[in-house]
């Protein structure tokens, strides 16, 4: 039996599932998350709430886990991206846990681009200088809190700062380490030049754990509170895009993985043989799902959230008669022209100050037509990662694509859009977990020592595919070279 924790930006979960990664029916429990936002751009979690979180979903799990069900031996985790908490000496926090969206760091993300070689960096770390990754995130730290910079002995994720509460070893995984713009992608270690440029210590980052590399034995005080899970042994953290991708069996070129929740993105797996030979596109980023595998892709600001905005403001009907009205309406027949950047571009361009756009209402507009029109805008910037993924090689010309998250599953017609928009087949399962299922995946991989391109596992039920209609992917196409025309006056505009 294997436990997965899923430190999730939405909430805390912990599940059980077995060694086919199949869920075991009723062993989950969830905790909500609630980021401390500001106008400022901060958005932060209390390090002391979070690990509350995760002791909360233990015990309710433990309580679910009877006795007559088979030992749990090991525990996969799952954490967001790019977090970041300066622990002192003891472990104990003297920062909140700065989130991948906290962009107080912005302006020394600037400094650090006149500094440095942007895509150079890139094809070192598998990422760009931006607010969303630790060097710009360091920087702003020994600049606006120095005391705290020199009192750091541990520069940590959230999900370090968990295994070193629960386990008492202070260890990272190269997974979520890669999302931090601070690794190697070569080396498959911490990137000693940008160590030299931020002024951090080797020795202040937590060693990178090899894949094998499991924790054993909690901590006196949570075996005796979880004995069924004491004897558990704690394999390295994943990234959860990596474990979406795992998940969805999205492992390999033929398939590429995209998910919509609060956000959207489009990833795909590799072998790491083929990665020496393989250049990033100024669009895409490069993360690991482990040692032996790199996840290469993009993200972007803008997915549920946006439909989410839109349906506060704009007064939108129930949901079962918004999607009927929503898939009654011909592609483009709108005329609107959306650029969906609310919270400034990640991929594909990087423009972070640009924000949303809608072109060419009128007194005939209605919010369902701008509903779709956002939907439609949204399908354009993924087209663009995922073009760059085939024209790069990392994913296959004829690839699939397979969908998860919430706002994807919540919606047939933006399924029909997306497989529209980029002449793709999409596959949506009804697995509802792909994240805490491709953690089990990885887990059970590595217990049986074979490649995640070769887990014997069931395959996904009720499976939708909604097939790309042609004479649709013409008129998007007409239409997404609309939004560049727009996007590209504007970020001149912009600069």
């Amino acid at each position: 039996m294997i436990l997965v924790l899923d430190l999730g930006s939405s909430s805390t979960r912990a599940s059980l599932y077995d060694d086919r990664a199949q869920a075991v029916p009723d062993a989950w429990a969830r905790a909500p998350v609630d980021f401390v936002v500001g106008e400022d751009g901060r958005c932060e979690d209390d390090p002391r709430a979070a690990f509350e979180r995760v002791v909360t979903v233990l015990d309710a799990l433990h309580a679910k886990t009877s006795s007559a069900m088979p030992p749990i031996t090991d525990i996969g985790i799952s954490a967001y991206a790019a977090s970041l908490v300066c622990l002192d000496e003891r472990g104990a926090p003297l920062t909140p846990v700065y989130t991948y969206a906290d962009t107080r760091c912005a302006e020394d993300a600037r400094r650090l681009r006149a500094q440095h070689d942007e895509l150079a960096v890139l094809q070192r770390t598998g990422c760009r200088i931006r607010a969303n990754y630790l060097p710009a995130k360091l920087a702003w730290i020994a600049r606006t809190q120095p005391n705290v910079f020199r009192a750091t002995r541990w520069f940590a994720s959230l999900s370090d700062h968990a295994r070193l509460r629960l386990f008492g070893h202070m260890q990272a995984g190269v997974s979520v380490a890669s999302w931090t713009g601070l690794l190697n992608r070569h080396m498959g270690d911490w990137d000693e030049a940008w160590l030299d440029a931020l002024g951090v210590a080797r020795a202040q980052l937590p060693p990178i754990a090899r894949d094998a590399e499991r924790l054993e034995g909690l901590r006196p005080e949570w075996a005796a509170r979880w004995p069924k899970f004491a004897a558990a042994r704690c394999h390295p953290p994943l990234g959860d895009g990596a474990a979406a991708n795992v998940g969805s069996g999205c492992v390999d070129a033929s398939r590429i993985a995209v998910t919509i929740g609060s956000t959207a993105a489009m990833r795909v797996v590799r072998r790491r043989e083929a990665e020496e030979s393989y250049r990033l596109p100024p669009a895409l980023w490069a993360y690991r799902v482990d040692h032996a595998h790199e996840l290469i892709g993009g993200a972007t600001t803008e997915g549920g959230n946006v439909f989410a905005w839109a349906q506060r403001t704009l007064r939108l009907p129930d949901e079962s008669d918004l999607e009927a009205r929503l898939a009654a309406l011909s592609p483009d027949a709108h005329g609107l022209t959306v650029l969906p950047t609310f919270a400034g571009e990640r991929s594909p361009g990087y423009a972070e100050d640009i924000r949303a756009t809608l072109h060419g209402l009128s007194l005939d507009s209605d919010p369902v037509e701008i509903s779709r029109a956002l939907m439609e805008g949204i399908a354009y910037r993924l087209a663009h990662i995922g073009d760059a993924l085939r024209a790069s090689g990392a994913a296959s010309a004829d690839a699939a694509l397979v969908g998860s998250g919430g706002a994807l599953q919540a919606s047939p017609t933006w399924r029909q859009i997306i497989a529209d928009v980029t002449g793709l087949p999409l596959h949506v399962a009804s697995e509802p977990e792909a994240t805490s299922r491709g953690v089990a995946v990885w887990v059970s991989c590595q217990v049986a020592g074979l490649d995640i391109r070769h887990h014997d596992t069931a395959p996904p039920s009720n499976l939708v595919t909604h097939q790309p209609v042609y004479a649709h992917h013409a008129i998007y196409r007409a239409a997404m070279a609309r939004q560049e025309e727009l996007y590209a006056k504007l970020v001149r505009s912009d600069r």
